[in-house]
């Protein structure tokens, strides 16, 4: 009896303490329940969404560069004063000094010239132009001629200076007296031009008048020069 009192008190005393502790280990200070207080009343986190990134068209470095290149060869473009296509009328005013005959028999005269001409590349041209001369004979007579001619020009450039190379030919319209003739006419002529602007250019020409005549009872060949000024409009 004495033996099982004892086992009852030491029961009671082990269940006693194991109360205590699980009562201890319950037990919450009052700042650790301040902190828990505080983790309640945080908001949850919140899930970041994945921002997808921004598709750009922009090459690299390396890619710019070689695209710019290329991009200047295929459309590098060169200035030229004329191209394909370009045009322009010409206005000119000439003195006539007469080779042959001499001007012993055929005085100095004037002449006047209206021409087109179209470059078929930036060098080469063609046109034509009708001029009206006159000269004086000793006699104090006159000598008229009316040449119209197709013409072929080879210009070349110095900056602003065009310098043209021409040779026309064509049929001149001849008058002296009561007498008159339609005969061949050939003319190479060389001029310098500077351009003003892209729509004029100004300069001096001169140039050699070749005209042949046949008749039944002889042949002659004149040759007069003349030496102007001429302005162009270019279109």
């Amino acid at each position: 009896m004495k033996r099982l009192s004892i086992l009852i008190f030491l029961l009671l005393i082990s269940l006693g303490i194991g109360f205590a502790q699980e009562a201890e280990e319950n037990t919450i200070t009052p700042q650790e329940e301040i902190q828990q207080q505080e983790i309640a009343d945080e908001p949850p986190p919140v899930a970041e969404e994945a921002v997808p990134e921004e598709e750009t068209n922009i090459p690299q470095e390396n890619e710019s560069i070689s695209s710019s290149d290329a991009y200047l060869e295929d459309e590098q473009f060169i200035y030229k004063m004329n191209q394909k296509g370009d045009q322009f009328i010409k206005i000119g005013l000439m003195v006539d000094i007469p080779l042959h005959p001499a001007t012993q028999q055929l005085k100095v005269g004037g002449s006047g010239t209206l021409g087109y001409m179209r470059f078929l590349n930036s060098n080469f041209a063609i046109g034509g132009d009708a001029s009206f001369a006159y000269m004086t004979t000793l006699g104090k007579n006159i000598f008229t001629c009316i040449p119209l001619m197709i013409k072929a020009m080879y210009q070349f450039t110095f900056h602003k200076f065009e310098f043209p190379i021409t040779v026309g030919i064509g049929g001149a319209f001849e008058n002296y007296l009561d007498d008159s003739y339609f005969g061949l006419i050939i003319k190479p002529e060389f001029g310098v031009f500077y351009r003003h602007s892209p729509d004029w250019s100004f300069g001096a020409n001169i140039g050699w008048n070749m005209m042949p005549q046949w008749t039944k009872d002889s042949s002659y060949f004149g040759v007069i020069m003349d030496i102007g000024v001429t302005a162009r409009y270019h279109f």
